[in-house]
């Protein structure tokens, strides 16, 4: 389930809409904050995004707007 819902939102980056967009990195950013509490182990959210990354990479790439742009590049949670 949370390898869909990762999935899914990786899809909502490119979304035409802008309000999808920014739901869909503020999300992501939530489910890796919440998965980060232990040090020892790679969390399960940063696991899945790697097979992504190419995606990942693209919908920053393409993103029109500076201020999502900059969110998504930095880690700000």
């Amino acid at each position: 389930m949370l390898k869909e819902k990762i999935e899914l939102l990786i899809e909502r980056l490119s979304d035409r809409d802008m309000a999808q967009r920014e739901f869909a990195l503020k999300e992501l950013k939530n489910e890796i904050s919440s998965a980060t509490s232990s040090i020892t182990s790679v969390p399960k959210p940063l696991k899945f995004l790697f097979s992504h990354y190419p995606k990942l990479r693209a919908a920053f790439e393409a993103q029109p707007d500076n201020e999502l742009k900059v969110s998504f590049s930095l880690n700000d949670y």
